[in-house]
């Protein structure tokens, strides 16, 4: 089955129960403000759906989050792992998987992973970077810290 998955590690300088706060109001935010897909585009073809993406948001305890997506040819699901260190830092640990749902789907998605050339090295670069923006905002003092002016690196704002 063709799928994408993807896991990276950052040091984040905050506590745990700090960036796990952090994750879920931000990931309640990517859950309100994913914007639609629109019909006739290359994503509704590849998705087979327009419209509002659904995501859920699972708080799994203080060390774990969730996010994934329930509807269209291929899900999505992202972890956030937290694990303290000895000095009061955070080890973040995100993984990812991309995956087709049923036959045509997966041919259609392996399709386009082998006809697009570096597609697959363009969107783990772009988690690459987004993760380590995202250590850097999530390690913000709490006077600084502001859920609703962070933006991933790349993504229109």
């Amino acid at each position: 089955m063709a799928k994408l998955e993807h896991t990276t590690t950052r040091l984040v300088e905050q506590r745990p129960e700090v960036v796990h706060d952090r994750l879920l109001a931000l990931a309640a935010r990517l859950r309100d403000e994913l914007p639609p897909i629109e019909p006739g585009t290359q994503a509704a073809t590849m998705l087979g759906m327009t419209g509002r993406i659904n995501v859920e948001v699972a708080d799994r305890g203080p060390n774990r989050v969730e996010l994934r997506t329930t509807e269209g040819r291929i899900r999505a699901l992202a972890t956030a792992d937290l694990a303290p260190t000895p000095d009061g830092r955070t080890n973040l640990s995100m993984a990812m998987v991309v995956e087709p749902q049923g036959f045509a789907a997966n041919m259609m998605f392996d399709l386009a992973l082998k006809t697009m050339p570096g597609a697959k090295k363009q969107v783990i670069d772009g988690l690459e970077a987004s993760l380590t923006d995202l250590a850097k905002e999530l390690a913000k003092p709490e006077g600084e810290w502001d859920p609703a002016a962070w933006t991933p690196p790349g993504a229109a704002r």
